[in-house]
């Protein structure tokens, strides 16, 4: 019977042993990282995101050169005119009126001269030499004659050119994008009676933080659109605002864009300012942390997680820049799992090399 309780015990023991090391077994405490070697000649930008306007480069309020009552509109919203098409007609009658009463003002100043001119034939070298007295007056006679002429000429004149600005008309190729004033309202200069824009050529503006001024140089820098624009996503800078503003702190910017049928005037794009551009070798940004104080990646070596120092530059894409030192493709960076190990920590890998 002790025999068989001896058995029964040295069974059971066997048994929890082996439970035992089925635990062991299952319990891993080395954590999974994933593992590569950093990317060389990655692209890095450094890069501001805006939003944009899109508006017509060239666009005009039209307004009346005479004050007057609109008399007639020759178009209406959305219609395209050309250069020197008739828009509206301000006062024509009045107008023309005024330029008949100018024409006989000057009829009459021409006759009066005539018959002082007639009057003035009589007056002979002779006669004058034996009498100055009445030549000096045929004279101012004759001249205020001439004056009285070319002052109805200059009324003449004014009249007809206020009846030629009546009629106004486009100031080159445009669309008429707004009407203001109807037939039978009181216009004048100043007073818009239609905004007109010019669609062939389209800009886009954004508005800047002023840290950014003197980073902008017109010409050289671009702005990335996030939607490409008929083939091209990258426009040059053709303006930048002289001042900045001093309530906002903030400049003006802006690229011409491409004339497409997808662009209209008020539409907002997204896009980027790119100051510069360059590459360099990279990691993806998950393999970079602040440990210590200082940034830093990890390397696997010998099974082991080692801590190397890096100095980093710019962030694009998802990726970040390493400036120094040079990691060769024999160190095996943790692009994965970083924030789980410290140094000298054991780990297992999985090795998904860029």
């Amino acid at each position: 019977m002790k025999s068989h309780w001896m058995k029964l015990a040295f069974v059971l023991a066997l048994a929890v042993v082996g439970c035992s090391e089925q635990v062991v077994e299952r319990t891993e405490t080395r954590p999974l990282v994933r593992i590569g070697v950093a990317r060389q000649g990655v692209t890095f930008v450094d890069a501001l995101r805006v939003q944009g306007t899109v508006r017509a480069k060239d666009a005009a309020g039209v307004s009346a050169r005479i004050p007057g009552t609109l008399d007639a509109v020759f178009v209406d919203e959305g219609a395209r005119v050309k250069k020197g098409d008739a828009l509206f007609q301000v006062d024509r009658q009045n107008l023309e009126n005024a330029v008949r009463a100018a024409k006989d003002d000057l009829a009459m100043a021409k006759a009066k001269l005539m018959e002082r001119l007639f009057a003035g034939a009589a007056v002979t070298k002779d006669a004058l030499e034996k009498a100055q007295v009445a030549a000096k007056s045929a004279t101012a006679a004759l001249e205020a004659a001439q004056a009285t002429v070319t002052k109805a000429e200059t009324g003449l004149a004014v009249s007809e050119k206020n009846l030629s600005d009546s009629c106004v008309r486009a100031p080159y190729d445009a669309v008429v994008t707004r009407k203001h004033r109807n037939v039978g309202d009181y216009v004048g200069p100043g007073v818009c009676v239609f905004q007109v824009e010019n669609p062939s050529v389209y800009e886009v503006s954004f508005s800047l933080n002023a840290v950014h001024f003197a980073r902008v140089k017109p010409g050289k820098t671009i702005v990335r659109l996030a939607q490409p624009l008929a083939g091209k996503r990258d426009l040059a800078i053709t303006y930048r605002s002289p001042t900045v503003n001093a309530v906002t702190r903030t400049f003006e910017v802006r690229a011409q864009l491409p004339r497409t049928e997808d662009v209209a005037a008020g539409m907002l794009l997204d896009g980027e300012i790119v100051f510069a551009s360059h590459k360099g070798q990279g990691v993806p940004s998950s393999a970079v942390a602040d440990r210590g104080g200082s940034e830093a990646v990890f390397a696997v070596v010998d099974g082991k997680a080692v801590r190397i120092a890096v100095e980093t530059g710019l962030e694009t894409d998802g990726w970040r820049e390493i400036v120094r030192p040079a990691l060769g493709s024999e160190k095996k960076i943790i692009l994965e799992g970083m924030l789980l190990v410290n140094e000298g920590d054991e780990v297992r890998t999985k090795d998904d090399s860029l």
